[in-house]
């Protein structure tokens, strides 16, 4: 089975008249879903997409959003997700990278113009847009664009340490053996209701659109403006009666922080999977007091590789301890490695995974491929393998203990960030000497530490035009302008002393 197939698999299982997806605005039943996939793709092959073209995807959150993905797989296409709320100037840069013909998109005709204009995008499709009269609106042709196995599905673009945007690409085989693994690990069923929290450029969300009808199961998809507000949040998932929640920790923090939990029946609640970051133990015993009758899930795996181990918990965790991320699941080998040898039993080592979900590479990056995936390892022998760039340790029980990174990527509610990427889009700002991007003591935002002290408006236009550079995960919460940073004897700053500056002065308020 393709990627493309699955809308028609997903009306099989369930049936015509049940609901397939939702967005608190929207539902449509299988029937309606696919009728509306079906248009959708005829309507790229008419505007002259052809198999293995891609067709980027620019839509906040909603039932449209979801159409768009599966109408493009549907066509052959390969789908390339764009950041809703990231500035015109970075998605130019994926979109200059990724080179599709097509865009779909609803946005403001002047953000369009800004985000194609020069580009290989020829056509901009509107997915709400009433089918064409006359034949072709009734003659979609094919019911799916057949393609390899090995094809290339869909484009992830993550930040990348020199700032230029990296694309992760993954094939229909790949995404089709996450699906599959991820329905039998979790016992996905046509009668299981799935909370879409993560936004398309975000890797998790591959569980609600490919899991999801390959089990027949719905998706209640949570619009972006719902995600701001905690209360709004809970009410949807309750009255929608969600089964399974897959979300960065985040997210679960701000239901329980505020109380909502217990203000609301989530007796179909049957299954929470987090991942992306740390889940503090006292915190997530708070979750699953709120939730006693739930099964919660410490899932990991980089986007490059889909999941790749998972950790149940049927009970909160009794200490302090870091929660384990487990072991692989049963689809993929996971070995640690440390001075280009095995560790056998327990010890500590970069994580590598070989998996039938791996992506097949980065994107016109065949070096980053060359350095991240390992394809005849002298100790782990002949296949494909992936560098993680985590550290972890093996436990007497064998149980793997994520430890931190290797390099100087980080995670901010899920998503990775080069420190490299940020720092870099500062020094290249008017004004700026020097830069030391770090994470603030909560771990829930960057704080971008500068040198020389600037005024207010001028750290304002810093950081406008740093927006304009960056994905806006990825942009500083905060800005702390200092006479001088911290450097090393060869003259870099030194992040870790900047660090250390910056713990020493956390009660000064920021520059902005």
């Amino acid at each position: 089975m393709r990627l493309g197939d699955l809308v028609d698999h997903g009306l099989a299982i369930a049936g015509a008249d049940a609901v397939a997806i939702g967005d608190g605005r929207v539902r449509l039943t299988w029937s309606e879903y696919r009728e509306r996939v079906s248009q959708l793709a005829a309507q790229l092959r008419r505007a002259g997409v052809a198999p293995g073209d891609r067709v980027a995807v620019h839509l906040p959150k909603s039932v449209d959003s979801f159409v768009s993905v599966h109408a493009i797989l549907r066509a052959g296409a390969v789908m390339v997700p764009l950041d809703w709320f990231a500035s015109a100037e970075f998605l130019r840069g994926v979109v200059d990278d990724a080179e599709p013909v097509a865009l779909v998109s609803r946005a403001r005709p002047n953000v369009i113009d800004e985000i194609v204009s020069g580009s290989t995008v020829g056509v901009v499709v509107d997915p709400t847009a009433e089918p064409d009269a006359g034949g072709p609106a009734v003659d979609r042709g094919p019911a799916v664009v057949p393609v390899e196995r090995d094809a290339p599905a869909y484009i992830i673009y993550t930040s990348g340490s020199t700032g230029r945007p990296k694309g992760i690409v993954h094939t229909h085989h790949s995404a089709m053996a996450y699906a599959e693994l991820a329905v039998e690990t979790y016992g996905l069923t046509h009668t299981d209701r799935l909370a879409n929290i993560a936004p398309l450029q975000f890797d998790q969300s591959t569980f609600e659109l490919y899991a999801a009808p390959l089990a027949g199961a719905s998706v209640l998809v949570v619009p972006d403006g719902v995600m701001k507000f905690p209360a709004s949040l809970a009410k949807l998932v309750a009255d929608d009666q969600v089964s399974v929640w897959y979300s960065v920790p985040y997210a679960l923090r701000q239901l329980v922080e505020r109380g909502l939990t217990g203000e609301l029946q989530l007796s179909e609640l049957r299954w929470i999977l987090y991942g992306g970051e740390v889940y503090p133990p006292e915190e997530l015993r708070a979750l699953m007091r709120a939730v006693p009758s739930t099964r919660v899930s410490n899932v990991y795996g980089p986007a490059e590789v889909n999941q790749c181990t998972f950790h149940h918990l049927d009970e909160p965790p009794t200490s302090d301890s870091p929660v384990p991320i487990g072991r692989a699941w049963s689809g993929a080998d996971v070995e640690l490695v440390a001075d280009d040898r095995r560790i056998d039993g327990v010890g500590v080592g970069e994580l590598w995974v070989a998996s039938d979900t791996m992506m097949d590479r980065y994107w016109r990056g065949p070096d980053l491929t060359e350095q991240a995936v390992v394809t005849d390892h002298r100790v782990l022998g002949p296949g494909r393998w992936y560098r993680t760039g985590d550290l972890a340790e093996r436990r007497d029980d064998g149980e793997l203990v994520f430890l931190g990174r290797v390099d100087n990527q980080i995670k901010v509610r899920g998503y990775r960030i080069e420190l490299e990427a940020v720092e870099a889009a500062f020094i290249d700002a008017t004004g700026v000497d020097g830069c030391a991007a770090v994470v603030d003591t909560d771990g829930e935002q960057i704080v971008a530490m500068i040198d020389p002290v600037l005024d207010s408006d001028a750290v304002a236009e810093l950081r406008t035009a740093v927006r304009r550079r960056l994905p806006n995960h990825a942009v500083p919460g905060r800005i702390v302008a200092v006479e001088r940073l911290p450097r090393t004897s060869t003259g870099k700053v030194d992040r870790g002393a900047a660090r250390r500056l910056l713990a020493e002065q956390h009660g000064i308020p920021p520059t902005q």
